[in-house]
């Protein structure tokens, strides 16, 4: 675990290299009650129209995560969406999450959020046939599958932070060695 100089905690490999992906693969616990599907016919409006998300049933109340890190870019009522939250990563994904019963604690435009953090909670807003959570995934505005799209890497060690975390690196490997050469020794002298 290395903590860079602006306090940001995570995981990275001796070489820098993030040790998790920059977005879950979904931000609830559940089951699918809908997939994504370009060609579904909509349960309320009985017309074939695209469903540019994946849904999720789970009981109302039912915490929803943020899938990755980033900001608030949308918090309120949006149409048949209902109460929904998008969040931006970067310059091009967003993430979508509709029908909520209300928003997280501090949830509004312009808040930055962590991955994992709770950003909702499973509502049955807007128009639906029950509660549950409408996830969307986009990249550069285009409805992605989130259940099969290749989800980008977390971001490495920025080269600002190089040099400080090679040095953590090396005094942590040093104490590696100092404790496994100590076990190495101990089992020895217990063969004897």
């Amino acid at each position: 675990l290395y903590t860079d100089a602006n306090g940001e905690s995570d995981y990275y490999s001796p070489d820098g290299k993030s040790m998790r992906k920059a977005f879950l693969r979904v931000p609830i616990n559940a089951r699918v009650s809908s997939p994504f599907n370009l060609q579904r016919r909509h349960p309320v409006l009985d017309v074939v129209r695209p469903h540019e998300g994946t849904d999720y049933a789970a009981p109302p109340g039912t915490p929803i995560k943020a899938a990755g890190s980033g900001r608030v870019k949308f918090a309120g009522w949006k149409g048949g969406y209902g109460r929904t939250v998008v969040l931006q990563h970067g310059d091009n994904i967003t993430t979508l999450y509709a029908h909520m019963s209300r928003l997280g604690k501090g949830i509004k435009n312009g808040t930055r959020v962590k991955q994992g953090e709770t950003i909702g909670y499973v509502g049955s807003s807007g128009m639906v046939t029950g509660p549950h959570l409408h996830y969307e995934f986009r990249i550069n505005g285009a409805p992605r599958n989130s259940r099969t799209v290749k989800l980008p890497d977390a971001k490495p060690v920025p080269d600002s932070e190089m040099a400080r975390f090679q040095k953590f690196t090396e005094q942590r490997l040093a104490q590696f060695n100092v404790f496994r050469e100590s076990n190495q020794q101990l089992a020895l002298a217990s063969d004897n």
